[in-house]
């Protein structure tokens, strides 16, 4: 079990319990008081009250309690005697959904420089997962944890109800941002019959103010070596040569130039590297998808046959690895004349397995009028699933139609 708050390992059956503070138990019916939880305030950071400082005593489960693996039965306070399924991680004291442990969970680190979209490109990748896209593969997805189906429901009633953008992510240094966790359940069919594989995503978004040097970078080094896939967004609006390139017009402001993408894929594997993630050439192994956002303003820079102009289509419930070449050799193309190229090549001799992608959250930029807002059609996003698509295909987790040997080269996967 990985943690999905500090990536501390353990088995299952090694992390303590919380107690309930129920008045229900079998020794007088007195619940337990509050305790001092200064592990669990201390990794929250310093905008933790002193009065959410106080929580329920936690205790570990005497040895040999048969089911503990995998979010078994619950265990007995020692204090009052009350049963409680509230797990708890043994570095951090950060409560874990009930279900988290009884499956296989995969990480996934999400990076860009701020203003480069990263939170309403989660909640466009949320709504796609749970509508079109979970339709074509059979699959849901529900969040997991109150914390998450708070965040969740927020951010859903933000962009799809009122049309608002979300808010900045904080920095760190304001105080830690849980990580979004969802469960992504895919039919599975075997010699057995059909059944169904649950997977957790963990989704961390890392504010675009600690991503502007590697020592303000260092404080996600746990986070980044235990991811199983990276989604860098790069801003092209965010690239001089980009800007020069595109026609002037009405439409929003240009955001400010933050961190350049270089820079941060740069640090991002110098991170790696750092966790045993370097191979024997000195690249990374933890394959990388770099998500070029806001595609939807490229449009006059694209041809009209363009693969970034159109949703994939995911037949036969499977990932299609020919169209994402196309997308591929298209933004490729397109980054050859943006800084000379030098984005891409950083990227080539970092990372060994990595693939270019073209994504658009909104589908047309805000009004230029109220930058903060959606466009008033509501969210039209354009293949903002296939990041996160590739990287669960490389995992197995959904079938990848593999081009012909003779379809030509592209990404290393």
């Amino acid at each position: 079990m990985i943690c999905p708050y500090c990536f501390d390992r353990a088995a299952a059956r090694q992390l303590p319990y919380r107690c309930l503070m129920k008045a229900a138990g079998v020794r007088g019916g007195q619940p337990c008081e509050a305790e001092r939880d200064d592990i669990w305030a201390e990794f929250m950071g310093p905008s933790v009250p002193p009065a959410l400082r106080m929580r329920g005593p936690v205790f570990t489960a005497p040895r040999g309690l048969a089911g503990l693996r995998g979010g078994g039965p619950r265990a007995a306070c020692p204090g009052c005697g009350v049963p409680t399924p509230v797990r708890v991680c043994r570095r951090c004291h950060n409560d874990l959904p009930s279900d988290y442990c009884d499956q296989d969970s995969r990480i996934i680190a999400l990076v860009g420089a701020k203003a480069s979209g990263k939170s309403t490109y989660v909640s466009v990748l949320v709504n796609e997962l749970r509508n079109r896209v979970g339709r074509a593969y059979g699959a849901s997805l529900a969040a997991m944890g109150s914390d998450t189906q708070r965040r969740d429901r927020e951010l859903a009633e933000d962009l799809y109800d009122r049309l608002r953008l979300p808010d900045a992510t904080r920095p760190t240094a304001m105080g830690f941002n849980d990580p979004l966790l969802y469960r992504l359940s895919l039919p599975r069919r075997g010699r057995l019959g059909e059944g169904s594989r649950h997977t957790a995503l963990v989704f961390f978004d890392a504010a675009g103010e600690d991503l502007k040097s590697a020592e303000a970078m260092d404080r996600y080094t746990h986070y980044l070596g235990a991811a199983d896939g990276v989604i860098l967004l790069v801003d092209p609006l965010q690239l001089g040569s980009v800007r020069d390139r595109l026609p002037p017009g009405d439409g929003p402001p240009l955001p400010a130039v933050e961190t350049p993408p270089q820079q941060i894929a740069a640090d991002l594997a110098a991170q790696l590297r750092a966790h045993g993630r370097g191979g024997s050439r000195g690249q990374v192994s933890t394959p990388i998808a770099v998500a070029v956002t806001k595609t939807d303003a490229l449009r006059p820079l694209l041809g009209p046959h363009s693969p970034l102009l159109r949703n994939a289509p995911h037949q036969g419930a499977s990932f299609d690895e020919v169209g994402r070449l196309a997308v591929h050799e298209e933004m490729r193309s397109l980054m050859d004349g943006w800084d000379s190229g030098a984005l891409y090549r950083q990227l080539e001799r970092d990372f060994a397995k990595l693939s270019l992608f073209g994504v658009s959250a909104l589908g047309a930029p805000p009004p230029s009028h109220a930058p903060a807002d959606a466009p008033k059609s509501g969210p039209q996003p354009l293949r903002a699933e296939d990041p996160l698509l590739w990287l669960l295909g490389l995992r197995g987790l959904i079938p990848m139609q593999r081009p012909g040997k003779h379809a030509g080269k592209g990404a290393r996967s």
